[in-house]
């Protein structure tokens, strides 16, 4: 086991085990870097909506705003991130990325009015790891695998959940310990510790880079994918940019991710606040929102090994139903029993989404542009949830009340679900029949 740690170029695969593909290798390091994101202010933001909230005078709708920036601008710049890692893999963008969001979280401690919370999260988007399940951390694992791409992701997305149950309760703990500031220094650090080290040490873009195939299948079985230009006769379809945006699959995903975007956005922010000012002990609700994470947690595994055995769009259709009973359990929360199934229910659904989100594009579009073509897709749910988060905020302040908002966000999850499971994947005659149609008028 003397083997040097691999440098820029160097060959990590002869540090493995003899028979074990060096894409799961990939799988554990996004594992730890998903599960380190959690520290960030995403399912745990909630947790500060209170004290931050007296502490710098901010009303629920600023609160919404500070998600809308991380979220739009994360929308301005996933195009541009999702080419570079077609083209040079996640490693360099990581790197660069981690020091960069956590300066911006030891920023957000010293903080003294509301303007900087939402400028310094509108950087910390900018990042490309600012959404859980963004194509920084999920489309280099699509890339290493076909086969057993749903369990790769699957396995890969539970670090977000595991990260979720961990980081909630410690969260709520740190905030009680050392105060809201106190607790964004600390998770500055466990983030950066986290991510950085092992994305430089181990990430690389494609099996093809290290002499590999996908899967780890014998040479002979594979067929190589140029990602420049896709050879016509290999077994998966590769579809350009130009060409998956000729067929309506593409344009009903735009759809329904940005119907469901707004919903999730309105719930993200709001959720924990609504439950504590219903009476719930914030460590309770913290415990709650961590089962939520756990939720998530095992049914991405679930889902994932689901989506290699039957079409994506049910699993998607199923997830949408889920926050529609969450929401349902939400309204008519009166007690610690609904509180948890209401959370547990939110998770499971969460957990189905994500899978949906990383795997449909290279299920219906290949691998060698799936960075470019997620990277149309992603700033249309980014945009629409950044304009759920405030969109709540603001009835909740006109109206005092959450109600009307949730009725709302049930509303488009049902939408999202009837529109879903009409979604097939696209055909090749289809998109030939577009491009005449276009050419003769």
């Amino acid at each position: 086991g003397g083997h040097p740690k691999p440098k820029n170029g160097a060959n990590p695969i002869k540090a493995l085990p003899k028979g074990v593909f060096y894409g799961w290798v990939i799988v554990a390091t996004m594992w730890l870097i998903n599960f380190s994101t959690m520290a960030t202010g995403n399912l745990n933001f909630g947790l500060f909506v209170l004290p931050m909230g007296q502490a710098l005078g901010m009303s629920r709708s600023q609160f919404g705003w500070m998600q809308t920036t991380r979220r739009v601008s994360a929308s301005f710049s996933s195009f541009l991130i999702g080419r570079l890692i077609d083209r040079y893999g996640p490693r360099f963008l990581i790197v660069a990325a981690a020091p960069l969001i956590g300066i911006c979280l030891l920023l957000v401690s010293r903080t003294t009015a509301p303007w900087q919370v939402i400028l310094l999260f509108g950087v910390i988007g900018v990042s490309g790891m600012a959404a859980p399940n963004g194509i920084v951390t999920t489309v280099p694992v699509a890339k290493w695998f076909r086969r057993n791409r749903g369990k790769a992701l699957a396995v890969a997305a539970t670090g977000l959940g595991v990260g979720g149950v961990i980081l909630l309760p410690v969260t709520q703990w740190l905030i009680d310990w050392l105060g809201w500031r106190g607790a964004w220094v600390v998770l500055a650090i466990i983030f950066m510790s986290l991510s950085m080290p092992i994305a430089a040490l181990f990430l690389r873009r494609q099996p093809e880079d290290m002499g590999l195939t996908v899967d780890g299948d014998p040479v002979s079985r594979a067929t190589t994918v140029s990602t420049t230009h896709p050879e016509p006769d290999t077994p998966e379809v590769q579809w350009t940019v130009k060409e998956a945006l000729h067929t309506g699959a593409l344009w009903k995903l735009m759809v329904v991710f940005g119907i469901s975007g707004l919903a999730q956005g309105g719930a993200s922010v709001h959720r924990i606040p609504y439950w504590i000012e219903r009476g719930f002990d914030p460590q309770v609700v913290s415990f709650a929102f961590a089962s939520d994470a756990a939720g998530a947690a095992t049914m991405v595994l679930i889902a994932g090994w689901l989506a290699d055995r039957f079409p994506i769009r049910f699993i998607a259709t199923a997830s949408f139903l889920g926050f529609v009973a969450a929401i349902l359990l939400m309204i008519v929360g009166f007690n610690e029993h609904l509180l948890f199934a209401s959370t547990i229910t939110f998770g499971l659904s969460v957990g189905a989404g994500m899978i949906v989100h990383s795997y449909i594009i290279a299920a219906y579009y290949g691998r060698a542009f799936l960075g470019s073509i997620r990277g149309i897709i992603l700033p249309i749910n980014l945009i629409s949830a950044g304009v759920g988060a405030p969109l709540v905020g603001y009835l909740r302040d006109w109206l005092d009340s959450y109600i009307l908002a949730w009725w709302l966000i049930l509303g488009l999850y049902l939408l999202a679900a009837v529109v879903m499971v009409t979604i097939t994947p696209p055909q090749r005659g289809e998109l030939a029949a577009e491009i005449a149609e276009t050419n003769s008028s």
